[in-house]
């Protein structure tokens, strides 16, 4: 009687456990055709960015299709100089702008909402700053006091970087703009015209700045991002993560999974394992020096794809207030209106 007792306990415990191990693989089935169901019902999302190696970076695993099985979004994105045009124009369900671009789109009354912070002007292990104003080796400017009625190449007239530059260089040194000759040039074209005399000092950003920052032509006459960092205690937020409003109301879920995937490609291609590895096919696809390249992002500027808190918030209101006093916009923009935490 014993014995068929404890045989009768041995099979009730061993169907126990098949009916557990059923019961997860149901579970995990079900969850799986719910997955399959959902990215095949959703549209991929639409995005546009810059065209620049920390932007490859940034999305490389995410491009790659590195991140499945964890990554459940479909996202299409579009490498262009135009990201702010197409934002505007509604293009792209999200996607980077600059932050001044950001505040005129506000005032055109264009329906967006920015979720984080795109580009900083902090690099991923220092911040030695990329707005920067140089000059020939040569040339007998040494400060920014030395600026007025010099011919200044800016890299646009209503960039972000030139709007810091602009209003900083008032604040700071008491110059206004029109004390100065403005020449908009694109930026790729500021050293040339530096080499040719054509200008007497260029403002730079970006990949071109480092890599004049490195040469032994030109000097540093003053660097921008310091300046704003003593002002405001945080680095200049160039750019910022955006969303088309009617876009983030009725695919908020989407746009929350779009903001992780995001986060975790860069984690992937920030990692010492992968970092020298996607600059080196940037630079075969596109050309160029991958140590400028790494430089650039470990030491001037980064995409951090941060949330704007209280403490990083006073930063990107700075840039809007510096866009009305430059004339761009006539109102700024209320942080309740534009900004959106997902």
């Amino acid at each position: 009687m014993f014995i068929c007792d404890f045989t009768s306990l041995k099979n009730m415990r061993s169907w126990k456990t098949i009916a557990l191990i059923v019961v997860c693989l149901v579970i995990v089935t079900w969850s799986f055709v719910l997955f399959t169901q959902r990215t095949a019902s959703e549209p991929p999302v639409q995005m546009v960015m810059g065209p620049f190696s920390a932007h490859y970076l940034v999305t490389y695993a995410l491009e790659n299709d590195l991140l499945k099985p964890h990554c459940d979004i479909e996202t299409k994105i579009e490498y262009t100089l135009n990201f702010n045009e197409l934002m505007m124009t509604g293009s792209g369900d999200m996607g980077e702008m600059s932050t001044a671009a950001f505040a005129i789109a506000y005032e055109k009354d264009i329906p967006l909402k920015a979720t984080n912070i795109f580009v900083t002007h902090h690099g991923l292990e220092r911040g030695d700053g990329v707005a920067m104003l140089f000059t020939r080796k040569e040339s007998d400017i040494e400060k920014p006091e030395d600026l007025v009625g010099k011919r200044v190449g800016v890299p646009g007239l209503k960039t972000t970087t030139t709007t810091i530059f602009l209003k900083m260089l008032r604040r700071e040194y008491g110059i206004e703009e029109d004390k100065l000759k403005l020449i908009d040039k694109p930026l790729p074209t500021l050293p040339r015209l530096l080499d040719k005399g054509d200008i007497d000092v260029a403002l730079m950003f970006g990949e071109v700045s480092v890599k004049t920052f490195y040469s032994d032509k030109y000097k540093l006459v003053w660097n921008v991002d310091e300046t704003f960092k003593q002002e405001y205690g945080e680095y200049p937020p160039a750019s910022l993560l955006v969303a088309r409003s009617d876009f983030l109301e009725k695919h908020e879920d989407q746009a929350k999974r779009v903001v992780a995937a995001l986060r975790q490609s860069k984690s992937y291609g920030e990692s010492e394992e992968h970092i020298d590895k996607i600059f080196s096919w940037y630079a075969e696809k596109f050309g160029g020096d991958v140590d400028i390249y790494k430089k650039a992002y470990c030491n001037h500027y980064s995409i951090p794809i941060s949330p704007i808190t209280d403490e990083n918030k006073g930063a990107v209101m700075a840039v809007f207030e510096f866009a009305k006093a430059r004339g761009l916009i006539t109102k700024v923009p209320e942080p309740e209106e534009v900004f959106a935490s997902i």
